[in-house]
């Protein structure tokens, strides 16, 4: 009997302890939702998403993400854009044009170019206003980055020449699409 009743009791301090190291550990906040450490460590990045500003017109807006100093800038920050927006985000209206399952295949960076490889998924449905969307959220997010370098894109390998069914025609290296993005670009961050 007594040795039924100091297993018990051991049993319960056990338990006990077990609960009180389990308190003790600290919860990942939303700031830190990507899992990289807290501290000196992080560099602040923009990416852009688009937002509806009345119907059927989506505008660029910029969002701000965390990602690993030790990280290449142009992967981490083109795979934070490919995450897409964040749920209170998406709450807020916003949106990415570029399709789930997009990935980057391949980062190479040279003194005054970067070249980016990017999975089929990118080419993938929408319409001709919808591309252009898609293409200026990649060109927004890379020349804040990298501002000074010619960019290119490839998908799977070969050379854009055209997106979208009606052949949105892509120079090489990549430009701005001008008479699109006069009209609807916005420049205030969207709020986490």
């Amino acid at each position: 009997m007594v040795k039924i009743k100091n297993s018990i009791l051991i049993s319960i301090c056990l338990l006990f302890l077990l609960l009180l190291l389990g308190c003790s550990v600290p919860r990942q906040s939303e700031d830190n939702a990507t899992g990289l450490p807290f501290g000196g460590n992080l560099k602040e990045v923009k990416v852009y998403f688009t937002k509806s500003k009345a119907p059927e017109e989506l505008s660029l807006v910029p969002a701000s993400r965390k990602i690993s100093k030790n990280d290449s800038i142009v992967s981490a920050t083109l795979k934070e854009l490919f995450l897409g927006p964040t749920k209170s985000e998406e709450l807020r209206g916003v949106m990415t044009e570029i399709p789930v399952g997009t990935r980057l295949i391949k980062v190479e960076e040279g003194e005054d170019e970067v070249l980016i490889d990017l999975s089929s998924q990118y080419l993938t449905g929408g319409g001709s206003a919808a591309m252009q969307l898609r293409y200026l959220q990649i060109y927004k997010t890379l020349k804040k980055i990298c501002p000074l370098k010619n960019l290119y894109l490839n998908v799977e390998g070969k050379s854009l020449k055209t997106i979208g069914g009606e052949g949105l025609e892509v120079t090489q290296p990549l430009t701005k699409i001008h008479d699109y993005t006069k009209k609807h670009e916005k420049t205030k961050d969207v709020q986490p």
